[in-house]
């Protein structure tokens, strides 16, 4: 089955926010939150989680698949309101958000948003600033949650270095992020190797390994059952297509990779109109791709 709105997955985790800006909410005897996009949607993560919690200071922990501004941004807003909050996230992620010129990146890009969804935000100050990460996961770690919750933390970089996975073995559920892709209006699957290719591939791999049920990414879809298992193979299957795509192009223009970015934004982003991001923000990120491609041949 293929969800594509907010509400209950299975039996105590819930979606949260707006189904192309999900969060995750683990209601176990120690509440949990995974991921919190960007700062716009910081005042809506905060409602929700009051119906659902009642006391919002009940939530115990945050955990960040990864930095980037549609993945942490709304972090520090939740840090703000919600007393004792545990931000978990891996060392690689906490020092990015030490960094002066990540801040300013993720303030840039979440500007373009709060500019367009004023009306959401309303008063609130849901500014981006520096936070720190309370707690530090190791690849491998379990995080018990009480009564039966259990997390388990996946090093899956490649989409970024500092990119975790989780897995919750009581609803054979994982959280992903973007560590195996976005699918597009049309269910095209568009690989997010924005780090490294060989990275991404492996991490993949060790996803495929897992008895899973429900598989949560990033943005608009959770997956159950067949469709759950199937999605992490047809990644795979799609991330070594779009590197031969990649390939090809450079071959073709002579290793020149704006060409390149130019041709596949003009064939996927402008003919298609089927990928639900931001066109600065795709654009970014689909050079970062050509660039591995062209540094891993």
């Amino acid at each position: 089955m293929i969800l594509e709105e907010k509400g209950k997955i299975a039996e105590g985790i819930y979606s949260i926010g707006h189904k192309d800006l999900p969060a995750w909410l683990l209601m176990s005897e120690m509440p949990a939150l995974f991921d919190a996009g960007i700062t716009f949607m910081g005042p809506q993560y905060l409602a929700e989680l009051r119906e659902y919690l009642g006391d919002v200071n009940r939530l115990k922990y945050l955990f960040l698949t990864h930095s980037h501004f549609d993945h942490a941004g709304s972090a520090p807003y939740l840090k703000r309101h919600i007393r004792n909050l545990t931000v978990a996230a891996s060392a690689s992620a906490a020092e990015v958000f030490r960094k002066e010129n990540a801040i300013k990146l993720i303030q840039s890009l979440s500007r373009d948003y709060e500019e367009k969804f004023r009306d959401v935000i309303g008063s609130e100050d849901v500014f981006f600033d520096t936070f720190k990460v309370d707690r530090i996961l190791q690849d491998g770690e379990e995080v018990d949650l009480g009564a039966g919750w259990r997390v388990q933390v996946i090093a899956t970089p490649g989409h970024t270095r500092d990119g975790l996975s989780y897995y919750i073995p009581r609803v054979k559920g994982l959280i992903i992020g973007e560590a195996a892709g976005v699918p597009d209006r049309n269910g095209v699957i568009h690989p997010e190797f924005l780090a490294s290719y060989k990275d991404y591939v492996a991490s993949l791999k060790r996803l495929l390994e897992f008895d899973v049920e429900i598989v949560m990414i990033a943005h608009h879809f959770v997956f159950t059952g067949d469709d759950a298992r199937g999605y992490l193979a047809k990644s795979f299957e799609s991330t070594q297509a779009f590197r031969h795509r990649i390939d090809d192009y450079l071959k073709q223009a002579g290793g020149n990779r704006d060409a390149v970015v130019e041709r596949i934004f003009k064939e996927d982003y402008e003919n298609t109109g089927a990928i639900q991001q931001d066109r600065r923000a795709y654009l970014i990120n689909l050079a970062a791709k050509v660039k591995a491609i062209a540094e891993d041949r």
